[in-house]
This record gives C-alpha cells, sequence and structure tokens, in this order.
C-alpha cells in the first residue's frame, strides 16, 4: 500500500528505509532522494515506522502441518 502517494512510496520501502537507519518520517524520504510534499503522509509513515520497529527482525521457518519431518529414520 502506498503511503506517500507525492513519491509513490509504499509500506515496505518505508520497512526497508527504518531497516537502513530511517527513524523520522523525513528520514524515510532523504532515504529514497526525495523530499516531502504536501506532508499528508506524515502520519502514515510515522505509523509505518512504528509498526515496523515492532515487527520481529528476524523470520521464523514454517512449522510443518503434519508434525516434525522424520529425518533420516532407520528401519
Amino acid at each position: 500500500m502506498y503511503v506517500c502517494n507525492c513519491n509513490g512510496i509504499t509500506e515496505k520501502e518505508v520497512d526497508e528505509a527504518v531497516r537502513s537507519g530511517a527513524e523520522r518520517w523525513d528520514d524515510v524520504h532523504t532515504y529514497f532522494d526525495c523530499a516531502p510534499c504536501c506532508g499528508k503522509c506524515e502520519c502514515d509513515i510515522a505509523e509505518a515506522i512504528c509498526k515496523s520497529r515492532l515487527a520481529p527482525e528476524t523470520k521464523t521457518e514454517a512449522e510443518p502441518l503434519f508434525g516434525t519431518p522424520a529425518l533420516g529414520m532407520a528401519t
């Protein structure tokens, strides 16, 4: 979803900027080498930054549907 319509910045791009060190809404624009235009995105980007900070940084591997797969089952 677009967060900044003026510059075409999406939520995923906000996450990318935060992982690279952006801490404020205007840092996100700077990361993408653009500047805020109308300012309507300030609250949305600030909220996206908070969500990005709360999200776990490491992704866990999906659990198998039917228990743990057998590794080298002895017969």
